[in-house]
């Protein structure tokens, strides 16, 4: 990845306090990216519970399009959390290499440090549990009406 446009000779005197202004954005930036993606969850989270609340009144053949759309919008949700992943990993990258023009590196350090910990769990695969969960309960509601009838 090239990010670099002109040299130090070629920016001239305040090449490093422009590299650490740039730096200080791209970290903004990236904590930007995680608070819309803490927001988005937020949403999704909100409008399942929602729609699962209005599923357990009826549990009938309405509950089960609903679960329908409720896997649908899991289904999104997810895409949603992969595409936060790469925007944040890209961001995070640009992050690293302006690092490299300054004399400590504290992302890159987290980073490799985070890697060799065996015990560390990305967060990534905590927030697409969430979606996972949704959609048994989801497959319950669909489940659950069409035995019903059945039995009967």
């Amino acid at each position: 990845m090239k990010l670099e446009s002109l040299t130090r000779e070629e920016y001239g005197d305040e090449y490093n306090s422009a590299v650490l202004e740039q730096w200080k954005t791209c970290v903004e930036m990236a904590n930007n990216n995680a608070e819309k993606r803490n927001n988005s969850n937020n949403v999704f989270i909100t409008i399942n519970s929602a729609l699962l609340a209005v599923i357990t009144f009826s549990l009938d053949y309405k509950s089960i399009l609903l679960s329908v759309v409720g896997i649908v919008l899991c289904t999104l949700w997810m895409k949603s959390i992969d595409s936060y992943k790469r925007l944040g990993r890209m961001k995070y990258l640009i992050v690293d290499e302006i690092e490299k023009k300054l004399p400590l590196t504290p992302f890159s350090c987290e980073w490799k440090e985070l890697k060799n910990d065996h015990k560390y769990f990305t967060l990534t695969k905590i927030e697409k549990f969430m979606p996972w969960i949704f959609i048994a309960l989801f497959s319950l509601a669909i489940i659950f009406p069409l035995t019903a009838k059945i039995i009967r």
